[in-house]
C-alpha cells in the first residue's frame, strides 16, 4: 500500500504544476524582474518532520522522501543534483505574452551532489533537506522567471554578454549586452544564478553539445515522434528540442516548469520571437502537448 501511495503522491507532485514565483523582498532579485507584476505571496511553510520513509521508484530510478503521514515531501533522481521538494503553492504569469497561469507547490532546489540509493543514509543529507524544506530563497523555477520581461534574444548571446561581464577569458558583446540565446539562459540560470558547473564536463555553449554532455540524469534521448515522452519530465529539467523534426540535431533548449490552469505542460525558454525567455504562446505556444512545433520536437530530457 506504501508503494502505491507513493506512486500516486509523486505523479500529484510531478503533474500538478510547476512554474514558481519568490518573496518580492529577495536580495538578489533584479529590480524589473521585482517589478514585473508576477510576484505573488504565500503562506508560511509547513513544518519540516521527525521521522522520513523513503521508497524506491523505477523509470527513472529515483527516492521518494515520505513524511510521517505519508506525504510526499520531495524526490530525488540517481545521478541527478535537482531534487523536487514539495512547498507552499505559487503562481508564475507571463502576461505580455500570454494569458495562462503556472501555480505550483514545487520547488527545485540542487543538492550538493549527484543522487544515488542509499543517499538518505549519508551525513549530509538530512541537515540539508531540512534547510531547504524551509528555505525560501529562489529556487530553479524562480531564477528562471525573473527574466520575462527584461531580456531580450540573441543568437549566440552567452549569459557573459547578457551580463556585460569575462568569462573564463572571454570578453561579452558589447552589442549583445542584455541579450541570451537559449542554451546562454539555461547557462545564466543554472550556472550563474545557481552555480551548476558550465566549464568543462558542466553546462555546454550550445543545444547541439547538450545531448553529449554528462549532465546528471539522461531521462529520455532520440524521443522526436514519441508524445508519451512528455510525461517523463518533472520541473527544473532541460528540455531538448529538434524544432526542425529531425531526430539528430538539438536546436533549442528550455526548462520545463509544469502544468498550467488549462492543464498543459508549459516550458520557459529564450527565443527570437517573442525576443528573450518566456513561457508564452508566440511564434509556438510553450507546451508539450499540442500540435506545435515545441511538442512535436521534443528530442530529449535531461535532469541535472
Amino acid at each position: 500500500m506504501k508503494h502505491i501511495r507513493a506512486a500516486v503522491l509523486l505523479t500529484t507532485l510531478v503533474t500538478s504544476g510547476a512554474a514558481v514565483v519568490h518573496l518580492a523582498q529577495a536580495q538578489d532579485v533584479p529590480t524589473r524582474a521585482r517589478d514585473n507584476g508576477a510576484v505573488v505571496a504565500f503562506a508560511q511553510a509547513h513544518p519540516t518532520s521527525t521521522k522520513y520513509s523513503f521508497v524506491r521508484l523505477d523509470g527513472p530510478a529515483r527516492t521518494a522522501v515520505l513524511d510521517e503521514h505519508a506525504r510526499l515531501v520531495a524526490m530525488f533522481t540517481d545521478g541527478a543534483r535537482t531534487a523536487v521538494l514539495g512547498g507552499q503553492s505559487r503562481t508564475f504569469s507571463d502576461p505580455q505574452r500570454t494569458s495562462a497561469v503556472v501555480t505550483t507547490s514545487s520547488w527545485v532546489r540542487l543538492a550538493p551532489q549527484p543522487w544515488k540509493a542509499g543517499a538518505e543514509k549519508e551525513a549530509w543529507f538530512r541537515p540539508w533537506l531540512d534547510q531547504e524544506l524551509t528555505d525560501r530563497s529562489p529556487d530553479v523555477l524562480a531564477v528562471a522567471t525573473q527574466y520575462v520581461t527584461f531580456a531580450h534574444f540573441a543568437d549566440g548571446a552567452d549569459y557573459s554578454d547578457f551580463l556585460g561581464i569575462t568569462v573564463r577569458g572571454v570578453k561579452p558583446r558589447k552589442d549583445h549586452f542584455g541579450d541570451v540565446d537559449s542554451a546562454g539562459y539555461v547557462r545564466l540560470v543554472y550556472g550563474y544564478r545557481l552555480g551548476f558547473p558550465v566549464g568543462d564536463g558542466g553546462l555546454p555553449r550550445t543545444p547541439q553539445e547538450m545531448p553529449k554532455a554528462p549532465l546528471g540524469a539522461a531521462i529520455a534521448d532520440n524521443a522526436v515522434g514519441s508524445p508519451q515522452t512528455r510525461f517523463l519530465a518533472q520541473p527544473g529539467d532541460l528540455l531538448l528540442f529538434s524544432t526542425d523534426g529531425s531526430k539528430g540535431a538539438v536546436d533549442h533548449v528550455g526548462i520545463y516548469l509544469g502544468v498550467d490552469d488549462a492543464g498543459q505542460q508549459r516550458f520557459i525558454a529564450s527565443r527570437g520571437t517573442p525576443d528573450g525567455p518566456s513561457f508564452g504562446d508566440s511564434s509556438g505556444r510553450s507546451v508539450l502537448d499540442d500540435d506545435g512545433p515545441y511538442a512535436a520536437g521534443l528530442w530529449g530530457i535531461r535532469r541535472l
